[in-house]
Order: structure tokens, then sequence, then C-alpha cells
């Protein structure tokens, strides 16, 4: 299918309004099932931050836009990492930032964070799919338990 417009280049980088750093906006119209964005980019053994796992033992990198998106605990995005796409889960609007769960792609992260995604289904912290929260995660999980307690 593709964009609802006639744009060239359908997608930008910018800092995103959440304070999260760069994010990857749409600037067209896409529905659920469509590719968004096929990608490619420098495969290879190291972690890295705007790396994301093509397997258990590679990252791909430098890419143009996949690692700058955002994470979501209810993403409007997934990454096929086998034949390299970018799939839209649900419809998105042109000006929509692109989410992805980082949890889908990495059993590790660069480094873990707090989220503020305000989902439903939202974890409070981000990890990778195959670690628990570091000790910084376990305390924030903690303090937010106790103020949801109060």
């Amino acid at each position: 299918m593709g964009p609802a417009t006639d744009i060239a280049e359908p997608l930008e980088v910018l800092e995103t309004d959440c304070g999260y750093g760069l994010g990857v906006r749409s600037l067209a119209a896409w529905r659920a099932g469509d590719v968004v964005h096929r990608f490619s980019g420098v495969v290879g053994a190291e972690l890295k931050q705007h790396t994301l796992q093509v397997n258990e033992h590679l990252h791909i990198s430098g890419t143009r836009y996949i690692g700058y998106l955002s994470h979501g605990c209810d993403p409007n995005c997934r990454l096929d990492m086998s034949s390299f796409e970018m799939v839209a889960l649900k419809d998105i609007a042109a000006g929509d930032l692109l989410t992805i769960d980082y949890a889908a792609t990495e059993d590790r992260l660069f480094r873990q964070f707090a989220c503020h995604c305000s989902a439903l289904t939202c974890r409070r912290w981000i990890t990778g799919r195959a670690e628990g929260a570091d000790a910084e995660g376990r305390a924030y999980l903690a303090r937010l338990a106790l103020e949801t307690a109060a």
C-alpha cells in the first residue's frame, strides 16, 4: 500500500516533545499492516545506544530512522528483523510519533529507563526481554509502589 500522500521521504527524525531525545515522526498516514519503512545498515556484534538486535548475536546500526524510534508499551509499529521492515500495528496519522516496544526486539538494552508512555499497559521500567530490572529500576519501581499505596 504505502503512504496516503506523495511525500518522497515520509519519515523524519526530530527532537521529541516529551524530552526523551530524538524520535521518528511519520509525515504520511499509514494503515495497520502497511510497511512503513524498509531499512538497511551495518550488521555487527556490538550493542550500542542506537543499535537494534537482528538475532541473538548481531545488531544493526547506521540506519537512517530505526535507531531513533521511541519506545511505547502499546506501540504503533513493529520491526520485522528477518525482512528489515517496519510495519504499522495500527493506523498511523501524519504527524504521529512512531513507537516500538523495545522488548520486542532486544534481549538486553544498552541502558534501561523509566517509561512514561501513559499506555494502560505501561510497564513503568523498560528492560530487554531477557533481563530483569537493574538496581536503578528496582528502586524506581519500589518508589512507584509506595506512592501508589499511599
